[in-house]
């Protein structure tokens, strides 16, 4: 467990691991290296185990806390921060495993600093999971997007009963025999999270890993907190790339950027034109994060609730989250294009990689469409109506 008691200090370090990061991306990504050394950094500063209860080994800080520490880490590096993100998102979710299984698998994580992701694209079809008559299921099939499963040390697999139809979440190892990533991931965004599919071929899971989980059950704690904590995770993601795009900006100006030939400024980082264009996306970046931030804590206060949630709770948490992603995609997308503007012609070479920011927000916040959830929005804002609660919403 690490030694990190207060909120400065932990941000400290991300800011610090981030930097780390950012130093070494561009040739990374050039190279298509596996961010294998990054991921082990993350672990053995102990940020994986950020979420998980101190009683478990774990540091015990609130949601809000680690989607702050997950912005500084994608401000360094957009393929990792895409992957901490879902590590962050699939320990939270473990609240739907029952006692005192959970804590024991919270506990084994902890301690083994344990890597987490998920095989659960619900837009592909189900993996099968046929009663084995030794007792347990069989698993068979193919998910698509599984950000994150080719490094992951525990998997969350999304699955239907055969027999009876239920859904079923499942908790393995991800050495388990029969589980395979295909290497399929060809996008040009995030493209060191190694995003593609993973296929199951007559993967053995025992009954205690097998959980029936439907996630349209209003009354289902897993069911109501699932949606608004991952995609409380994707809108801070996306800020941490906008930052990252004005820090990387900052750099420059004051390193490479030439005052235009019009300018009667003595450098680019004094030219008036480049502190307004500047000026006028930090203050959107930070409109866009005091929200994300508002969203955040009230993931907190729902995770805090548990099971004495209300309907309320839930939809003024779901609509916080959604209003707030849509803020943050649509802010990371101009602030990750408009920033070119300021830094001009010589910062599009291909050895800064200036690209990559506005790459990696494109490529995730199509995820879900902004256009739905601007609906959910809309429909709370006219009718009061809270977001049904489904795989997205």
């Amino acid at each position: 467990m690490s030694t990190i008691e207060d909120v400065a200090g932990w941000l400290t370090l991300a800011r610090e691991i981030g930097a780390e990061f950012a130093a070494r991306v561009v040739a990374d990504e050039r190279d298509r290296i596996r961010p294998d050394a990054q991921l082990q950094r993350l672990k053995d500063s102990g940020l994986t185990n950020l979420v998980i209860p101190v009683r478990l080994g774990g540091a015990g800080q609130p949601w809000s806390l680690a989607m702050r520490v997950l912005r500084e880490i994608a401000a360094g590096d957009g393929s990792v921060g895409l992957l901490f993100g879902y590590h962050l998102l699939n320990t939270v979710n473990l609240r739907r495993e029952p006692q005192p299984r959970r804590d024991r698998l919270l506990a084994e994580i902890a301690e083994g600093r344990l890597w987490l992701a998920g095989v659960v694209n619900p837009r592909d079809d189900d993996i099968l999971a046929t009663p084995s008559p030794g007792g347990g299921f069989r698993l068979t099939g193919r998910k698509g997007f599984c950000s994150g499963a080719a490094f992951a040390d525990r998997l969350t697999i999304s699955a239907r009963d055969r027999e009876r139809g239920a859904r079923l979440m499942v908790t393995l190892p991800a050495d388990r025999p029969g589980l395979a990533y295909a290497g399929d991931w060809d996008h040009f965004g995030v493209a060191r999270s190694d995003s593609g599919s993973f296929t199951l071929d007559d993967v053995w899971a025992s009954a205690e890993e097998v959980q029936v989980c439907d996630l349209e059950d209003a009354g289902d704690f897993a069911a109501v907190i699932r949606t608004p904590v991952n995609q409380s995770a994707f809108t801070q993601y996306y800020l941490g790339a906008a930052q990252g795009a004005l820090r990387e900006a900052r750099r420059y100006l004051h390193a490479e950027a030439r005052p235009w030939v019009h300018s009667l400024a003595a450098s680019a980082s004094e030219d008036p034109l480049v502190l307004g264009q500047m000026g006028e996306l930090w203050i959107a970046l930070q409109g866009a994060v005091a929200l994300a931030d508002v969203a955040a804590r009230r993931v907190d206060d729902l995770l805090e609730a548990d099971a004495t949630f209300t309907a309320d709770l839930r939809g003024e948490t779901a609509i916080a989250v959604a209003s707030a992603k849509v803020l943050a995609a649509r802010t990371a997308l101009d602030v990750t294009t408009r920033v070119f503007d300021a830094l001009g012609a010589r910062a599009t070479h291909n050895r800064l990689g200036l690209d990559r920011f506005w790459r990696d927000v494109r490529t995730h916040s199509l995820h879900d469409p902004l256009a739905y959830k601007v609906l959910e929005v809309g429909r709370y804002a006219v009718s009061g109506e809270y977001p049904a609660i489904r795989a997205y919403t």
